[in-house]
């Protein structure tokens, strides 16, 4: 319906990618976006930004091909730093080959047509610092690479604005209340706002933000941490992001990719919920001793020809998780008037144009169609999870 009143709260990657395609979508909507401090102040710009496209199950990879889509058209039409580093998910396994073909014949029915497989002797001809020890190959993508979420985060406020939307900074959603009709009210800091539509794009703090609306989010909020690793010396190469996690294994795997020509940026990733939940408002964004220690020990195996280096300063951030490891993106079974698009975990940045485009066809359209008739993002299956 046109004019409808969509109130976002974030301005992180899901939030401010929702107000891009819902302007795109219908330019006649009016569209608001709340948040709590700046743009992408929250997990957004703790993010180490990687755009890939190296998965193995065509849903993950569908979505972030139009992701890689949507960040090669803000590279070429509005300048933003899209540094294409490479990407090579190391194989574990000799069954992860055969996975690794299917990903490549996913992706080529998806437009991207450069992945390929690497042995291990081509992984350490790419990568000279790297010693492949247990690793048999792996899963390239040469054009995939890495975007700053602050910049990001920016330009679509900039973007967003110009299209006829609102940002309204140091906007934080104190009280929010429903009347007969179905109309929110939302009180804060900034004034009182009206909305037809709501959407939950709080990420870490989605879970807070649905209480308030009475639509409650089954989020479990992670810590990770991240550093800087100071190489010593200038790389003769750009290293591409590796990732070295087992998906499903339970354990936290090694990353690691280009910062600059003499820094890497690295961590330990892992897609499942291990931790306690941490609360946003108070978590330690620091990494801890344990972080630092164990993520030196991981890199001095997987890089011993880094034999200089050092772990430089440290951050953490929230993975804002969900139990079954999915994003939840769409109308909320509770309340028709909110709209749930958050739960990226550690791929928000990646994964944020496709639930942008998602939330822009439930209110412009009424249903989500391009994710596929069996799309495991959908929000009513919050209707039996909770």
């Amino acid at each position: 319906m046109p004019n409808q009143r969509v109130v976002i709260i974030g301005a992180g990657a899901a939030g401010l990618a929702s107000a891009w395609h819902l302007l795109d979508a219908d330019s006649t909507l009016s569209v608001t976006v709340l948040e709590t401090n700046s743009p992408g102040s929250g997990s957004t710009s703790r993010s180490i930004g990687v755009v890939e496209t190296q998965y193995i199950g065509d849903f993950d990879i569908a979505v972030r091909a139009y992701g890689r889509r949507f960040f090669d058209m803000l590279s070429e039409k509005h300048d933003l730093r899209f540094v294409r580093t490479g990407y090579v998910r190391l194989a574990s396994k000799e069954s992860d080959f055969a996975d690794y073909k299917l990903s490549i014949a996913r992706q080529n029915a998806h437009g991207v047509h450069d992945a390929c497989v690497l042995t291990a002797e081509e992984v350490e001809a790419l990568i000279p610092q790297i010693s492949m020890a247990g690793r048999l190959g792996g899963l390239y993508g040469p054009s995939d690479g890495y975007v700053d979420g602050h910049l990001y985060s920016a330009l679509l406020t900039q973007l967003v604005t110009e299209m006829g939307g609102t940002v309204v900074l140091n906007a934080k959603v104190t009280e929010a209340s429903q009347n007969s009709d179905g109309v929110f009210s939302l009180a804060t800091s900034r004034g009182n706002f009206e909305a037809d539509i709501v959407v939950n794009a709080a990420g870490g703090w989605a879970g807070k933000v649905g209480d308030l609306l009475g639509a409650p989010v089954p989020l479990i909020p992670q810590r990770h941490s991240a550093a800087i690793v100071e190489v010593g010396a200038d790389l003769a190469n750009m290293v591409p992001m590796v990732m070295d996690y087992v998906p499903g294994s339970g354990r936290p795997g090694l990353y690691f990719r280009f910062e600059r020509p003499d820094q890497l940026a690295a961590g330990l990733h892992i897609e499942e919920p291990v931790d306690e939940p941490a609360d946003p408002d108070s978590y330690i964004e620091t990494g801890s001793d344990e972080f630092v220690l164990e993520l030196a020990e991981q890199l001095s195996e997987r890089l011993p020809h880094l034999a200089n280096a050092g772990i430089g300063r440290s951050w953490s951030g929230i993975y804002p998780m969900t139990p079954d490891h999915a994003p939840i993106v769409g109308l909320h079974p509770d309340n028709p008037a909110v709209i749930c698009a958050l739960g990226g975990g550690g791929n928000g940045i990646q994964l944020s144009p496709a639930m942008g485009r998602a939330v822009a066809e439930t209110v412009v359209n009424g249903v989500v169609t391009r994710l596929g008739e069996h799309n495991p993002w959908d929000a009513a299956r919050l209707g039996t999870s909770q």
